[in-house]
């Protein structure tokens, strides 16, 4: 045996590893597959690099120059060798699938697949380029530029003549009218925008003249907060909340530019319901503003259940606008029927009846509420009426919004004793632990039980590049993802 044979032999046994990496293809699963989308290559997924960088190049510009032209999305696979338990035909519709090649709706896109090492290739068209580009047409297409051209290991040059074919095809006057009906462009004009502009406007004018009738009723409040008012700022921050959340959501989903496709795919009436059903909220959380700016501007309770019956006296016909409020109709006829007693003036040991004392002119109680209540009241713990005569005066009290909040004093009996808090002892740092210790504490008279002491934890600093940046969304096609087209397993296929 010559020594060229022989150190040919010890390669062989020595690196088999290596001998058989080289000799072997990969077989690329569907998962497997590269995306042209998702690695910037476009149009044309070429992991093998069966197709040299200027053929790759020739295509992009030539699926590209189609796109601009006819709106349709081409997508190029071109690979050595895929799964072996799969057939082209499979592979390929299930490649179509997972990248959605064509616009939604449309269904416009066509995928070419080629298996160098099998000699097979693949046409699959989405729904709408079905009657565009028949399944005898494409086989007629392939088996004249693919088999010449890829038995001589043209592979680039065939697949661009046959892209050219198709593309001069479809550029022909007959096939863009129907490709623009494919895509809709023809309903451009028959949209009836006047009608629902003139609709819409009637609503929103409707909803004007009452949002202006609620702010006529509606008093002017200084900054400082009543207290009292902290039902109606909850209910109506949490609602304001989450009206925006919903349309943050739906922005969001839809996308600023799918706005107007939505007005096109609905009746005139299904759009002003839509609008009505948000103008709604929208008199909803006005109406509940305006019970917080009355609740803000009475401290006395009778003078703002006169002020919001005054309100609710043209709140029948803001129904029309907000069935909604309905809701908020009946809450506060049930509060007034049970503190409709409590008003009914009462009468003093002789007999004589009391005067009711206006606490939006005495506002703080003096001289008839002690510090101790004055305190429940700024609170909102207890709100106290006050009824005097010629001899003699009665303090009653009754639960205001913050009334679970607090508990009775075991020192001073006012209900000013808060709940468990924390307070810092020692404040902790970025290097060391701090004290603190858990109290309760009477708002009052400052009486302070201690429950337990314990250790704060030191101060750690969020992470400030914790937040990525989002790629945006790109209405071409040549860059981030496919249209999200269908298939139903249309095309043609061969070998060489």
């Amino acid at each position: 045996m010559s020594l060229k044979k022989i150190i040919i032999c010890l390669l062989f046994f020595l690196l088999p590893g290596t001998s058989f990496s080289y000799a072997q293809q990969h077989a690329y699963t569907i998962d497997q597959f590269p995306d042209p989308k998702a690695t910037g290559n476009n149009y044309v997924s070429n992991p093998d690099g069966v197709l040299s960088s200027a053929a790759v190049d020739s295509l992009n510009t030539t699926i590209a120059t189609l796109e601009g032209k006819t709106k349709i999305e081409i997508a190029v696979a071109v690979v050595s060798n895929f799964e072996e338990n799969e057939d082209p035909y499979n592979f390929a519709l299930n490649l179509f699938r997972k990248w959605g090649v064509g616009k939604s709706k449309a269904n416009n896109g066509l995928l070419l697949f080629i298996a160098t090492d099998r000699k097979q290739y693949r046409f699959i068209t989405g729904y709408g380029l079905e009657g565009l580009l028949p399944d005898a047409a494409l086989k007629r297409i392939g088996d004249h530029y693919f088999i010449p051209a890829f038995r001589a290991g043209n592979y680039g040059y065939g697949t661009n003549q046959a892209l050219q074919t198709i593309a001069s095809y479809l550029e022909q006057p007959a096939n863009r009218k129907e490709l623009e009906q494919l895509l809709g462009e023809d309903k451009k004009e028959s949209y009836p925008w006047i009608p629902v502009i003139a609709i819409n406007a009637l609503v929103i004018g409707l909803f004007a003249l009452t949002l202006r009738d609620i702010k006529k009723k509606t008093p002017r409040v200084t900054k400082e907060k009543a207290k009292h008012a902290v039902v109606y700022d909850k209910a109506n921050g949490i609602g304001c909340g989450g009206l925006i959340l919903l349309i943050i959501a739906l922005v969001v989903i839809l996308g600023f530019g799918t706005v107007s496709s939505w007005f096109k795919e609905h009746n005139i009436f299904n759009v002003a319901l839509v609008l009505y059903v948000f103008l709604s909220f929208i008199l909803l959380f006005r109406y509940l503003n305006s019970l917080s700016a009355i609740r803000k501007a009475n401290v006395d309770d009778l003078s703002f259940n006169t002020a919001v019956q005054t309100l609710n006296q043209g709140a029948k016909w803001y129904l029309i606008g907000s069935p909604l409020i309905l809701l908020v109709l009946i809450i506060e006829g049930n509060r007034q029927k049970k503190s409709a007693g409590r008003f009914k003036p009462l009468v003093d040991s002789q007999n004589m009846e009391m005067s009711r004392v206006d606490r939006n002119k005495n506002k703080n109680g003096t001289p008839y509420l002690s510090k101790g209540q004055q305190k429940e009241e700024k609170l909102g713990v207890n709100t106290y009426d006050i009824w005097i005569s010629k001899n003699e005066q009665k303090v009653l009290g009754y639960p205001g919004a913050q009334y679970s909040s607090f508990d009775l004093c075991p020192e001073c009996n006012f209900r000013t004793f808060s709940h468990q808090k924390t307070v810092p002892v020692i404040n902790p740092t970025y290097q060391k632990e701090g004290e603190g210790k858990k109290v309760r504490i009477c708002e009052n008279c400052g009486y302070e039980e201690l429950i337990k002491m314990i250790v704060l934890p030191i101060l750690s600093t969020r992470d400030k590049d914790s937040g990525s940046s989002g790629s945006s969304d790109s209405s071409s096609s040549d860059s981030g993802s496919w249209g999200g087209g269908e298939t139903g397993g249309g095309g043609a296929g061969g070998n060489w």
